[in-house]
């Protein structure tokens, strides 16, 4: 059965640990990928049934809200006190922002087909598709793992850090 039992597991880092929680997002969008790569067989073989459409239903939730969040936290809380520290981070801080807008616009032309499956307006959805998506998607957050994080960790300041992780908690308050 296609579930999301795989999401639970220890306490995710909280808001005072601003690159740990950075890092536990890319883990559950790991898990996300691995959900996008088995859907196409599992619909292959039980149709789009009810844990298809919740399996879709939460990887839209996540994509939708929790992906732009964590990009925006990064770009907004990382990458300027990175670029004035380190400037010739420069070129890597924009390669990293405009992956996130590709990303961005890779997913919005799956969603709309993940959307269309789960409602019954198509049968089937591209396999290369969303493989190539989580492909994408993860060789990202092994980029930024590599060299983002430990950059911001020997970059900023604990107190720089405790900034990032409350500015990071206000605007999550702030959308809710």
């Amino acid at each position: 059965m296609l579930t999301l039992d795989t999401l639970g597991g220890p306490t995710a880092p909280s808001f005072e640990q601003p690159l740990e929680m950075l890092l536990a997002c890319h883990d559950k969008i790991r898990r996300f990928c691995d959900l996008l790569d088995k859907l196409p067989p599992y619909i292959d073989e039980h149709g789009v049934d009810d844990a298809a459409r919740n399996t879709i239903d939460d990887i839209v939730r996540y994509f939708d809200v929790a992906g732009p969040a964590h990009h925006t936290d990064e770009e907004e809380e990382l990458f300027p006190l990175i670029e004035q520290r380190v400037p010739t981070a420069v070129p890597r801080l924009e390669q990293l922002s405009a992956e996130h807008g590709y990303l961005h616009s890779c997913w919005n032309a799956i969603r709309d087909d993940l959307t269309a499956l789960r409602d019954g307006r198509i049968k089937q959805i591209s396999k290369n598709e969303l493989q190539e998506f989580a492909r994408q998607y993860r060789e990202h957050a092994a980029t930024e793992e590599a060299w983002l994080f430990p950059t911001a960790s020997s970059t900023l300041s604990l107190e720089e850090l405790r900034q990032a992780g409350e500015h990071m908690a206000a605007r999550r308050a702030q959308a809710a």
